[in-house]
Parts: C-alpha cells; sequence; structure tokens
C-alpha cells in the first residue's frame, strides 16, 4: 500500500496531551472531515487514536491506515452513488453493502485493526440486543462496512448473532470512546450542526435520511458535551446525499479546523 508511512515517520512530533479524534457520521456531509484532516496533517498535529461512526468510520480507517488527505480527496471524487448503491433482494435493505466493504478493500487492502498506524474503534450496533458495538480488531473494511449499514437504506451485517447496523443509532458521535481508547483530550468533528435541512422531501430516500437526521443529532449530544473541542462545519444546508457539493464540503472541514487552531494549541 503506496499510502502507508512507517509508524516512526508519523508519530514524530514535540510532546503533547494524547489528542484523540472524534469522526461523526452524515453521508456525504462526511467530506467535511477530510478537509478538518488536511489541516491536521499540514500542521503536524498528532492524533493518538481515533473513533468513527459510518462516513467518519471510512474517513477514520483511511486516515489511521496512513493515506494523505490529497489521496482522501481524490477518492471521494471517484465514488458515485451508482457505484455504491446496488438493489438488495434480501428483504433487510434497499441495497446491498458488499460494494462498500470491496472499494474499502481495494484501497486498502486487507487490513487488520492491528496493522493500522493509528488506533481506530468504528461503532456499530446490533440491533437484536440492541446495544452498542465497538469494533476493534479482525478485518477493517469489514468493520466499516458495519458502521455504515444506514438501517432502511443498506441491509445490515449479519455475523453469527449479531445483525450490525450503522453505529449512529445509539452513538453518532464518540467522543466518549475516544477517550476510553487513552486520550486525555478529545476533538470532535460534527456533521450534524442542525437537526434538519428544513426541506420537504420528495421520496423514499429523502424521507429515510431525513428521519435518520434527527436520531443521529440527538445521538451526537454525548459526544458533543464530552469533547475538548467541537468542530461543527457550516454544512447544514446540504443534504446527506450531495456529493456534487463536495468542494463546498471540504472547504467547510478546513475552514472549520484553521479556525479552531488556536484552542487546539491551547489545550494540547
Amino acid at each position: 500500500m503506496k499510502f502507508l508511512r512507517t509508524l516512526g515517520e508519523s508519530l514524530i512530533a514535540p510532546r503533547t496531551k494524547p489528542l484523540g479524534l472524534a469522526l461523526g457520521g452524515g453521508a456525504a456531509r462526511g467530506i467535511a472531515h477530510i478537509g478538518a484532516i488536511k489541516v491536521l496533517q499540514e500542521e503536524d498535529i498528532p492524533i493518538t487514536a481515533v473513533a468513527g461512526t459510518s462516513i467518519g468510520s471510512i474517513i477514520g480507517a483511511f486516515y489511521c491506515a496512513g493515506m494523505s488527505w490529497e489521496e482522501m480527496w481524490e477518492l471521494s471524487q471517484e465514488i458515485t452513488w451508482g457505484e455504491l448503491l446496488r438493489p438488495s433482494f434480501s428483504g433487510m435493505g434497499l441495497v446491498k453493502t458488499e460494494r462498500m466493504e470491496a472499494i474499502l478493500l481495494d484501497r486498502l487492502g486487507d487490513i487488520t485493526f492491528q496493522e493500522l498506524l493509528i488506533p481506530l474503534t468504528a461503532v456499530a450496533v446490533d440491533i437484536v440486543n440492541a446495544s452498542p458495538v465497538l469494533l476493534q480488531s479482525g478485518s477493517v473494511a469489514r468493520a466499516v462496512r458495519a458502521s455504515s449499514s444506514v438501517p432502511g437504506i443498506f441491509e445490515p451485517l449479519c455475523e453469527g448473532e449479531q445483525v450490525l447496523v450503522d453505529g449512529g443509532v445509539v452513538d453518532n458521535l464518540p467522543a466518549r470512546v475516544v477517550r476510553e481508547m487513552g486520550a486525555e483530550a478529545v476533538l470532535a468533528i460534527d456533521l450534524n450542526r442542525e437537526s434538519s435541512d428544513g426541506r420537504l422531501p420528495k421520496n423514499l430516500i429523502d424521507v429515510t435520511f431525513q428521519t435518520f437526521a434527527v436520531l443521529i443529532w440527538n445521538t451526537s449530544r454525548l459526544g458533543r458535551e464530552s469533547s475538548d473541542i467541537l468542530l461543527q462545519p457550516d454544512i447544514a444546508h446540504i443534504g446527506y446525499h450531495e456529493l456534487s457539493c463536495a468542494r463546498e464540503l471540504f472547504t467547510a472541514g478546513e475552514e472549520s479546523m484553521r479556525a479552531a487552531l488556536p484552542a487546539l494549541r491551547g489545550l494540547l
């Protein structure tokens, strides 16, 4: 994997308070995470742990594997909904999730959590027993697939007696998870500053996304309260499926991270 750095290269930095990164869910809005990561990488701010939910787990996996923000941005320009949305006939979702896992395997290889340069936790939910599942071992691609399986749209990942869906159902902004991973300070990026974009839904996908938006706004509450520095990019006007707004999302993430740099340096 050409983008993997050596462990030594990724951790060279002045001694600072261990800083963890919590990446929230929000579908296409997750491109804002890439803009924020651009600033972290350019400023050489060391991150010691990452927890991500849904799209946050996808971006977190790329980041923890050593991918640069340029490579993440390039990848975001290649992916289309048409590439991801393959109809499902299982009766448990409208869209199959194997394609999502295949894309991750293509970009990352069959990397395990133990091989990542930065520790990562992907947050999912087992709907059989209504409990959060913190995925920290085994295949990264498979874990991210589970964390990103929005119920009602993507079919869940069935693993033995577990039926795993998007972690946003219970914890859309996993700041507390990062702290449990050993971070003394937590930087959280919330993609859902507002509970609704105020638009009238036009179809089933709109209804599902907007209903889920209300849910994840509420399940982000504890993460917002648990973070030391909270970034909320100005993207509430952009829909969860609007990949066409990628540049605006990226810029909003970058600007919010640059604005937070003085507070972050003071914290560390």
